[in-house]
């Protein structure tokens, strides 16, 4: 999808540049529209210049899909040369690792566990962790208020042997900042992943998540340093204060030089993953396209910070 010569000019410069830092350009197949056969997504991700997928089982795919689908998967990214960055799954909000039901305890391990297979199998490196809930309703019907020392407890001793197994996969178990009201801090998300004591558990930041939750991102960054393993890119205006604020890249109140600065600081070297929702209802492809151009002016700064 390239509409005019200066987007032309612009991605051919990035490439060079995306080769030198090593950055990855992705997008999560959720900002396509649901009625897109799964197959045109990852051809629209490569039209648009992208070079990786966040993969998500709980609604274009469901998490006990086939190993007949999952090799369709690969192949199909494969033959479009996109590399499967993430791979995630909602349902994590419907069982927290950190419940007070031991039956949903149990399942929400299962839940990882899979996610932990399938990544091996996609040959993906990194599974989106919902590390626990004080509040799940964000998304979960069955809603859970759960004392906050509990969930702090539960969800240690939970990943603690999830990131052992996975890491004999080479899979590693990336925690999002995500709005469950636990590990409120880059301070304490710090101190959990380094408790947990594995190697492959680490933090997947969101940006615009630091923002909604009454923080700023470049302090996560140079707090979080070398646990990032990935970073999801959206923006949020905080004027309107709650899930509404959430925006495309650029069009809200991230400080993106900051941002930018604390990444190269930090000599970040993974995927910049677009997170940017819902899709368009006219021109779809326009959604993709614009957060694909955002995120290559981003890898530019980085660059031009590392100097």
């Amino acid at each position: 999808m390239i509409i005019n010569n200066g987007i032309v000019l612009l991605r051919q410069k990035v490439t060079l540049e995306e080769k030198t830092t090593g950055m990855i350009k992705a997008i999560t197949l959720r900002s396509f529209p649901e009625s897109m056969p799964w197959r045109d997504c990852f051809r629209e991700c490569r039209e648009a210049g992208f070079e990786g997928v966040e993969v998500n089982f709980d609604g274009m795919f469901d998490l006990d899909c086939p190993l007949k689908t999952l090799k369709a998967i690969k192949a199909t990214a494969r033959n479009n040369a996109i590399r499967i960055v993430s791979v995630y799954s909602r349902r994590q909000w419907q069982t927290p690792i950190s419940s007070p039901d031991k039956l949903k305890r149990e399942n929400g391990r299962k839940v990882i566990a899979r996610l932990v297979d399938i990544a091996e199998i996609l040959e993906a490196p990194t599974v989106l962790i919902i590390p626990g809930a004080v509040d799940n309703s964000i998304l979960s019907k069955e809603i859970e208020i759960v004392p906050y020392n509990e969930v702090y407890d539960r969800a240690l001793e939970a990943l603690s042997s999830l990131a052992s197994a996975a890491a004999r996969k080479r899979i590693t178990l990336a925690l999002e900042n995500v709005p469950n009201k636990f590990l409120l801090s880059p301070l304490e998300m710090r101190d959990f992943i380094d408790k947990v004591a594995a190697p492959s558990a680490g933090c997947y930041l969101d940006v615009a998540n630091c923002l909604y939750n009454g923080g700023y991102p470049e302090d996560w960054i140079r707090i979080l340093g070398h646990r990032i393993k990935a970073v999801h890119l959206k923006d949020f205006r905080l004027a309107i204060g709650n899930q509404e604020g959430f925006t495309g890249i650029f069009e809200g109140d991230v400080n993106w030089a900051k941002v930018c600065r604390a990444l190269a600081a930090i000599n970040y070297n993974g995927p910049l993953v677009s997170e940017v929702l819902p899709a368009y209802k006219h021109h779809p492809e326009m959604l993709w396209i614009t957060a694909g151009l955002a995120i290559d002016r981003i890898i530019c700064d980085i660059k031009k910070r590392k100097h």
